[in-house]
């Protein structure tokens, strides 16, 4: 990282808030950040707490920790104080990195007793009280450089523990399949504190690249206006973030000569949206991708070249990585069977924080068993089918939310959905579906699954579908599925008389 900077001092590094920061200036700023955790007593080994939203401080702050080989644990603006002080605990956190604003909000209900310093944009708060001397460290694995904790899709929020080697390696397999280079620029809007933004924010430094922060997505014009200014050369989003943009702006009559590529992740993105991107976004290329937190990012890649050939596929692994399907025993199946997606490669995770158990679950003799159920077709390319656990089981059938939730985004009136199994005594379980409706449409349920018993068959019929005015999401735009059963749930009460939002 030095020697971009270095290499690449006169050139821009980070755009936000109609601000500039060359390299050279970054540089200044993460060596503010180092001198002020090493007067704060911050050493080698300890976990720093980056409690910001993106901006070229969180930058300097998450760059200034890897130099003086520390450990970064990335929390969202969103999370809670009480999450915080929980986390900051179970890491044995030392620093605290915060903006003056955030620090000042916060102060008296988080916990400093643990922490040797404080620091904002405006350097280190002195802390009455703070633990004398040296408190003994967390015994930290060797080379840890991040801990990512899950979003908490599929169940309580878990410590990814990625080493230098699992960022570099996954930042140099992305620069190598997207054609990074000096030249290129993206609009991050996508938080750094997840896998997704953490990768779009490391490839584009490795390579001298410039990012254009923009952390106002719930205003799309805002969005596109800064693209356009900017002449980005790359945009990278959730299902979620394209749809918003499409459904919700005036995209159409926006045109991005300097736009190169579109970048797809941390979920499917269903065909119905696919092709509406690809419409608008005309004669650009777009990489569907597919991959973990726990493989520091991505596994799988879907050239541009391949969209039509490769229609539905999360496409082949990324360079330096194995993907094959195993049974329950860790078997490998043959090409086009289903069964659980695992991956091999230098991107893989050292393991979960303090959670030996759990580590030993999904890591298998050097394998990550992904929790995803898929298959490869002759050629090698993935299939995605669903998670393990988001697989409906009815009767006697396995069936993929996916599917179901295809069929439903093909209506005229819906913006988006999401499609859930719940609990029954006959079949096991019963599907249920979600939608937000289109603005100024409110489609009558009767009408959504007689759309439904006309393009699937019986046994893949929602039973019920409601209309919510939003879906349940993580702060990086993934899709609750726990939080859509709660939903559906109580919207099935007897107590409920009509179709009720949320």
């Amino acid at each position: 990282m030095v020697g971009v900077i270095r290499q690449w001092s006169d050139r821009v590094a980070v755009v936000h808030k109609n601000r500039s920061w060359t390299y050279a200036g970054l540089a200044s700023l993460i060596a503010s950040y180092t001198a002020w955790l090493q007067e704060g007593g911050f050493c080698a080994g300890e976990c720093a707490v980056l409690w910001m939203e993106n901006s070229v401080d969180y930058i300097a702050a998450y760059l200034a920790v890897l130099s003086l080989d520390g450990v970064v644990v990335s929390l969202h603006t969103q999370v809670l104080p009480e999450e915080v002080k929980k986390i900051g605990r179970l890491t044995g956190t030392t620093a605290l990195i915060a903006t003056s604003k955030a620090w000042q909000r916060v102060m008296g209900e988080i916990d400093v007793s643990t922490l040797r310093c404080v620091l904002t944009e405006s350097g280190l708060i002195p802390l009455h009280g703070a633990p004398n001397g040296i408190p003994p460290k967390m015994k930290t694995p060797s080379g840890l450089a991040q801990i990512i904790f899950t979003s908490g899709s599929t169940g309580q929020p878990k410590g990814v523990m990625l080493s230098q080697q699992n960022l570099i390696a996954n930042a140099d397999s992305i620069i190598h399949y997207l054609g990074l280079c000096e030249r290129d620029s993206v609009l991050a809007v996508l938080p750094f504190v997840y896998a997704y933004g953490n990768s779009v924010m490391l490839t584009h430094l490795f390579t001298g690249g410039k990012l254009v922060i923009e952390n106002s997505f719930v205003y799309p014009t805002v969005v596109l206006d800064r693209m356009k200014e900017e002449e980005v050369t790359g945009f990278s989003g959730v299902a979620s973030t394209y749809t918003l943009l499409i459904n919700h702006s005036n995209l159409k009559h926006y045109s991005f000569p300097s736009l190169r590529y579109l970048t797809h992740a941390g979920g499917p993105m269903p065909l119905e949206l696919l092709d509406k991107v690809r419409n608008v976004f005309d004669g650009k290329e777009i990489f569907i991708m597919y991959g973990q937190t726990e493989a520091t990012a991505r596994l799988t890649y879907l050239p541009p070249a391949e969209l039509d050939r490769k229609r539905g596929s999360a496409g082949r692994p990324i360079p330096g990585v194995t993907i094959r399907i195993v049974d329950q025993k860790g078997d490998v199946l043959p090409a086009g069977q289903a069964g659980e997606v695992s991956a091999a490669g230098d991107n893989i995770m050292l393991g979960y924080w303090q959670n030996p158990d759990q580590t030993a679950k999904v890591l298998d003799r050097g394998w990550l068993r992904t929790g995803d159920v898929g298959r490869l077709d002759e050629e090698g390319f993935l299939y995605i089918l669903g998670r393990n656990n988001d697989i409906i089981k009815s009767g006697a059938f396995r069936i993929s939310p996916y599917e179901i939730e295809e069929v439903l985004l093909r209506h005229p009136s819906v913006d988006e959905a999401g499609v859930v199994g719940l609990d029954d005594p006959v079949l096991g379980e019963t599907i249920c579906g979600l939608i937000v409706p289109r603005h100024d449409h409110e489609p009558r349920e009767r009408e959504l699954l007689a759309f439904c018993a006309r393009h699937l068959p019986p046994y893949k019929r929602p039973k019920s579908i409601f209309q919510v005015k939003t879906l349940p999401k993580s702060p990086s735009g993934k899709v609750l599925r726990q939080q859509m059963k709660a939903l559906c749930n109580s919207f099935q009460q007897p107590s409920m008389t009509s179709t009720p939002g949320s």
